[in-house]
């Protein structure tokens, strides 16, 4: 299922883009972000891909799939590092896999209490995991449990999306980006959606202009 076909985000986008003009002209067949399992694959995921492309970090997870399926704690531990290392974990990231997969191991409710958990006490119990920043636990949140007012204000993506959305001529400062979404309430994970999809469009724009303007100065 893709991200937005989620009820709750799904809602959040139809009251968004009917309510403000900015994201009226929103074209949801270009969102392609998929939703993900709740489950120890979904947490290690969001490890793998932390300060790699999209693009590598698909790869790399390609890569784990087919050395193990269906990744689960127990066997995941079983894996040695040159193993890991084949997939693309860095040594930082091995040990923080396996720090979760141990958690998880000695743990098995955890999961579970995070799914009924209030957004901030969730975010705050994952965040105290070795690896897993806010940007990683709200990414779990929107991802994973389909929360429907979650802002990864931190995300570059957000930064520049409401750098290109406002106009601004520097990327604004944490409390700018984080103000300007309090009117999206309760529907922040939809707007991180429209603001994300605002930057790449507007990304994909400036890059075809800068290959114009160079095939222009080489005629």
């Amino acid at each position: 299922m893709l991200l937005h076909e989620m009820p709750a985000i799904a809602a959040g986008l139809d009251r968004l883009t009917a309510a403000h003009p900015r994201f009226a002209a929103a074209d949801r067949s270009r969102f392609r972000w998929e939703a993900r399992e709740a489950s120890f694959a979904g947490l290690l995921r969001m490890i793998l891909g932390q300060q790699v492309s999209t693009a590598a970090a698909a790869s790399m997870w390609t890569k784990l799939e087919a050395i193990l399926p269906g990744p689960d704690p127990v066997r995941f531990l079983k894996l040695d590092d040159t193993t890991l290392a084949a997939a693309g974990f860095s040594r930082q990231k091995m040990r923080y896999g396996r720090i979760l997969a141990e958690r998880l191991v000695s743990d098995p409710a955890f999961l579970d209490r995070l799914a009924i958990a209030p957004d901030e006490e969730a975010i705050v119990a994952l965040s105290q995991l070795p690896g897993i920043g806010r940007w990683s636990a709200e990414l779990y949140l929107m991802f994973c449990l389909g929360r429907p007012d979650i802002w990864p204000a931190g995300d570059l993506g957000i930064v520049l999306g409401v750098q290109y959305l406002l106009g601004l001529a520097e990327k604004p400062k944490a409390a700018e980006i984080i103000a300007v979404a309090e009117p999206w309430k309760p529907y922040r994970s939809a707007a991180a959606l429209l603001v994300w999809d605002h930057y790449m469009e507007v990304a994909v724009a400036r890059r075809r202009e800068q290959r114009a303007a160079g095939k222009g100065s080489q005629g």
